[in-house]
């Protein structure tokens, strides 16, 4: 019998609500603060994201899914959304609009990992961009966003891990002293890491393996290594955080596990997590040289990644419900098939003025569908029998007291639109 795909996974109904509610929830938090939506495809060119993505992090050597078209194009289901989006803003010629250019964008991600408690091979992500600008305050502001989503979702007890990777020169500095530092632990390093230690050092600080793992704790840290532009830019980032009331961490062995990040990095955790390597709720940074590396011209960005499952996932520990718009407030019962017919206008006209409604348009007696009613919860039934049918009325119960009133047909939308407010 054939199963869904390891990894992958159905978003239930009820899941659903969830996770279109944190999309919802960070649309608008974003849109306040000036973010405009853009939607890239799911399929790009496959090196779209091998540079700047690194060809020797895990997303690229492993995680990644390709394929190769009849034709021989090499194509990737995105594993992230930053890249896609600055490819947007190039190949459209957004650098031509008022700079900087806010976006907002959500959808589905593909990465090939070890499916676990949050983590699945494919994930949804909302995400901000703020491009062509340079200023600090754009990195808080990126933040900013991030925390007010999760705080108006409920999420109010949030600490952010931060930390900066300086720019290119000083990171020149950096990783030669990195690398002396491992090689005198040499032989307590795993097999990637011992490749890594020539091919991209810093990616030796993002190593989950236990020993590696304990080695960071005496790394020397980043900020000893900072050029004076670079701790002018980071030490603003902090002043803007303290301002705005946003709890932080120095975290000086902090790096992301993407090469295109440059300057501030940061990653989102519950203040509560526990465990070693609890899962982040999202991260981002600076990403200043990934236009100049892919497109031959620097353009200052910063950005950042929600994983919405995880925040579900959070939600659910916590018991928050998701607020729904869209949750019945009615139910119609329809008795007999003039009712049935008659119930189809009065469903349009309930739709017309934003009224969420109920049925179950093929049950047809009373009991199976009262028992629906107090199934979902709904406190309202609107009664339509053969009777009502032919008299031009309808039956109002409520459902909490067992009242029921009869009201005119056209009467009854300017009158159910006030008894709803009794249950809003």
């Amino acid at each position: 019998m054939p199963t869904s795909v390891k990894g992958m996974h159905d978003v239930l109904p009820e899941d659903f609500t969830y996770l279109e509610r944190v999309i919802k929830e960070a649309k608008r938090v974003s849109e306040f603060y000036g973010c405009s939506q853009i939607a890239t495809p799911h399929l790009e060119k496959t090196e779209l994201f091998v540079r700047p993505l690194g060809d020797t992090s895990d997303v690229v050597e492993k995680q990644m899914y390709n394929l190769r078209t009849r034709g021989g194009d090499r194509l990737s289901l995105r594993p992230e959304a930053t890249v896609s989006v600055m490819r947007a803003y190039h190949e459209n010629g957004m650098q031509s609009l008022p700079q900087p250019v806010k976006l907002f964008s959500a959808g589905a991600f593909f990465r090939h990992e070890n499916p676990q408690a949050g983590r699945f091979r494919e994930f949804h992500q909302a995400n901000i961009e703020i491009i062509g600008d340079d200023d600090a305050i754009s990195d808080a502001l990126v933040i900013r966003i991030f925390v007010s989503t999760l705080q108006s979702l409920g999420l109010k007890d949030i600490i952010i891990n931060i930390n900066t990777l300086g720019d290119k020169q000083d990171r020149v500095v950096y990783r030669k002293e990195l690398v002396a530092y491992y090689r005198k632990h040499i032989d307590m390093l795993c097999k990637d890491c011992k490749r890594r230690i020539k091919e991209n050092p810093l990616r030796l600080l993002d190593c989950k393996v236990p020993g590696c793992g304990a080695l960071k704790d005496g790394a020397p840290p980043m900020v000893d290594y900072l050029g004076e532009f670079s701790k002018k830019h980071f030490a603003e980032v902090l002043e803007y955080l303290d301002e705005i009331s946003i709890p932080y961490f120095l975290d000086s062995h902090l790096v992301r596990g993407l090469d295109y990040y440059g300057r501030t990095i940061f990653e989102v955790f519950p203040s509560d997590a526990d465990g070693e390597n609890p899962p982040a709720l999202g991260g981002g940074g600076r990403y200043d040289d990934l236009s100049e590396m892919m497109w031959g011209k620097r353009v200052p960005a910063v950005g950042s990644a929600m994983g919405v499952e995880r925040v579900v996932d959070l939600m659910k520990k916590k018991g928050l419900k998701p607020r729904s718009d869209t949750k019945p407030k009615i139910f119609l019962i329809q008795l007999g098939p003039a009712a049935k017919k008659k119930s189809l206008i009065l469903l349009e006209e309930l739709r017309k003025i934003g009224v969420p409604i109920a049925q179950s348009l093929s049950k047809d007696s009373l009991r199976s569908q009262l028992n629906i009613v107090h199934k979902l919860g709904i406190p309202v039934a609107v009664i339509l029998g053969q009777k009502e049918a032919l008299d031009g009325t309808v039956g109002v119960r409520n459902m909490e007291t067992g009242v029921q009133e009869t009201l005119p047909f056209e009467k009854f939308i300017g009158t159910i639109k006030a008894r709803l407010k009794e249950f809003s």
